[in-house]
């Protein structure tokens, strides 16, 4: 008689994907400091854009068409892409670097 466990029907493979950790959460176990706070603003209407390193800088108000801008949170380690297509729009791509061996 096989007596191997088979795997529950709502049991799927990305169950046993663990994340990694981000470069700021391994930075502050290393040293207890944090890397500065990366934001992505971005005005929905005109695609007007901007990357802060600080929230020093935030911008509240699009400066071209004086809207409300989105905020995205972003880690050291992300990397974002902006395509504009006159067709389809705008496109952001995020993706995350390698941390350094």
């Amino acid at each position: 008689m096989d007596t191997q466990k088979l795997p529950s029907d709502d049991e799927s493979p990305e169950t046993k994907i663990i994340p990694t950790e981000d470069m700021n959460t391994i930075q502050h176990k290393i040293s207890g400091e944090k890397f500065p706070e990366i934001i992505l603003e971005l005005c929905d209407f005109c695609h007007w854009s901007l990357i802060c390193f600080n929230r020093r800088g935030i911008v509240e108000k699009c400066p071209d068409c004086s809207r409300v801008v989105s905020k995205i949170s972003m880690n050291i380690d992300e990397i974002c892409s902006i395509m504009y297509d006159d067709k389809r729009g705008i496109t952001i791509r995020f993706d995350r670097k390698k941390p350094m061996r």
